[in-house]
């Protein structure tokens, strides 16, 4: 004879394995609709977009002169976080997070037993996976572009901090950012969240030119990645302070946020 308790039990096993199911199929659909994004190209677009601007940056008025990789990818970094990194990363989060509060088709999501705040969590991650898989890819596009420039060699290990200081920033960017995702899930009429990001990065350059840089979200992954062009002056770990009370203040607006949305869970 199966107990009470027993069959209870058996239930919850038999309704998790079915959740556990319903959530993989989710994902795997998930997983499809990222690959046919088109912001995904424009995201890596943006980014090509970048290198050659910097490429323009590194050699204008200086035709004769050799730099090496690193040289070239301070200048990439910077450009990064000042005019693409912040509104690109909003754009697809725009697309990514909200598409089926856009499409409506939010309401179907009850068959698969995902939990809204479950729902954008997940999509927040890989938001950030795909940014530094990006910043990963681009770090590549870049040093293969480098090659067939006029520059002078440095050490491979050189190469490669440099390379991790790319992905280094696009994951600050993207922390820097992760309070205005938050604050403007399911928000999908409104670019008001890409305006913001926008001033946001490029207001950094004038941060960073006061030597504040520290003080600042979108730069203070700088330090962290020890990133050195010669012009910067650093303050203690003042940048792990700005970092950290990002990420306490993206907490604070997330359990404010889950909060709202579970009052509208599927509305």
């Amino acid at each position: 004879m199966i107990s009470e308790y027993q069959t209870k039990l058996l239930q919850e096993k038999i309704r998790l394995m079915k959740q556990y199911q319903a959530e993989k199929e989710f994902y795997r659909i998930e997983g499809l609709f990222i690959k046919r994004c088109d912001v995904l190209l424009v995201f890596f677009i943006s980014l090509i977009f970048t290198d050659l601007l910097s490429i323009f940056q590194l050699y204008s008025g200086n035709e004769h002169s050799l730099y090496n990789y690193t040289d070239f990818m301070n200048i990439v970094i910077w450009d990064s976080f000042s005019l693409v990194l912040p509104a690109m990363i909003v754009i697809f989060s725009n697309y990514l997070i909200n598409v089926e509060h856009i499409s409506g088709a939010l309401k179907n999501n009850i068959t698969c037993a995902v939990p809204v705040n479950k729902l954008y969590v997940s999509k927040l991650a890989v938001l950030c996976l795909i940014n530094l898989a990006f910043a990963a890819l681009n770090a590549l596009l870049t040093y293969l572009i480098f090659l067939f420039l006029p520059h002078k060699s440095e050490p491979v290990y050189h190469s490669l901090s440099a390379m991790i200081q790319l992905t280094g920033i696009s994951l600050g960017v993207f922390i820097a950012v992760l309070p205005i995702l938050i604050l403007f899930i399911r928000q999908s009429s409104s670019y008001l969240n890409v305006v913001i990001a926008f001033v946001y990065g490029f207001v950094g350059v004038f941060i960073a030119g006061q030597n504040l840089q520290d003080y600042y979200p979108i730069t203070a992954f700088l330090k962290i990645v020890n990133y050195n062009n010669g012009s910067l002056t650093y303050h203690g770990n003042t940048s792990y302070i700005t970092v950290l009370i990002v990420l306490l203040f993206s907490l604070v607006a997330w359990l404010f946020m889950a909060q709202k949305l579970k009052k509208s869970d599927y509305a």
